[in-house]
């Protein structure tokens, strides 16, 4: 268990943190990209390690995202700022 907390601490800092450009060029608000980052830690981050955004297209990020709605416990509007933040980079 310790080792998964360590894991998932080292990795938080390496995900980007939005910013007024992100938000820009993505036409969403700053604000939900924050969100969607805090709710991709908590949501995705309790249960296995997080992948930097850039890992991914929008595309395999959108089917990861949805397959996993159900045991993340997420709504669709979460679901939806989490894919803001992970395609905004």
């Amino acid at each position: 268990m310790l080792f998964i907390i360590c894991a998932l601490v080292a990795c938080v800092p390496a995900l980007y943190k939005p910013s007024a450009e992100h938000a820009e060029r993505s036409g969403r608000k700053l604000d939900d990209l924050k969100q969607g980052r805090q709710l991709y830690i908590d949501h995705c981050g309790s249960c296995h390690q997080l992948y930097l955004p850039r890992q991914f297209d929008p595309v395999t990020w959108k089917k990861s995202v949805h397959s996993m709605e159900t045991r993340a416990k997420i709504d669709t509007n979460q679901r939806q700022l989490i894919l803001w933040y992970l395609t905004s980079e």
